[in-house]
């Protein structure tokens, strides 16, 4: 998959337990998505995705959930607005859309050189991405809806962790490895393993002194 960035187009399980009292004292910042309801995507898969970019943050001290658990909290957060781009079958592609083969999301960045609090994923490329991804392509189409379901909740996941990078380091370059490649295979975006989807050193440190504050309701 191409992660493409031209000026402004970006690539690109439920957690396990709830944050422990310690580790709610020591975030450093909370991202909430608001995701509309997307007619073509069960809600299974809006909750996993939100989970797994979960899962990609926590160890970072960055806190991802859904807008709806946190909109009427007093904790400190900054809501990042989804944007899904889905094209019916035959329809003609929105502008600015790119071919499956191109970015699977974007995020903005103004003429300040700061992030737009929306990203974009384009919900029709990633489905095709997933179908003709040739390890996973021709085995998924035999199996039951349930693993469809579970391997596009974890590439969109994936996908959104990415931008959401983006927007927490306030910058559009990209990295050579981990979380912020430019470039991620498929087997990769689908793979149970999280490994392939870090922070750089440098990038810890940028997220540690990142000065984004605020709250849900603001």
């Amino acid at each position: 998959m191409l992660h493409h960035h031209d000026d402004d187009k970006e690539s690109h399980s439920l957690i396990d337990a709830a944050y422990d009292a310690d580790m709610v004292i020591a975030l450093l910042l909370r991202v909430a998505l608001a995701l509309p309801q997307i007619p073509a995507v069960p809600p299974a898969v809006i909750d996993s995705a939100v989970a797994e970019a979960a899962g990609i943050w926590a160890p970072y001290r960055v806190a991802i959930e859904d807008a709806g658990s946190c909109i009427h909290a007093d904790d400190d957060c900054r809501v990042l607005t989804v944007v899904p781009v889905v094209v019916s079958p035959g329809a003609a592609r929105p502008a600015g859309a790119p071919g499956w083969r191109g970015a699977l999301g974007q995020i903005r960045f103004g003429p300040d050189g700061e992030p737009e609090n929306a990203v974009t994923v384009f919900i029709t490329d990633i489905e095709q991405f997933i179908a003709g991804a040739p390890i996973f392509g021709a085995f998924l189409s035999m199996r039951a809806p349930a693993l469809r379901n579970q391997l596009f909740g974890r590439v969109l996941g994936r996908v959104l962790a990415h931008e959401i990078g983006h927007y927490v380091l306030r910058t559009p370059r990209h990295d050579a490895d981990g979380l912020m490649r430019p470039l991620q295979l498929a087997v990769d975006l689908m793979s149970p393993s999280r490994h392939r989807f870090t922070l750089t050193a440098a990038e810890v440190a940028r997220v540690g002194g990142s000065p984004m504050t605020g709250r849900c309701r603001d």
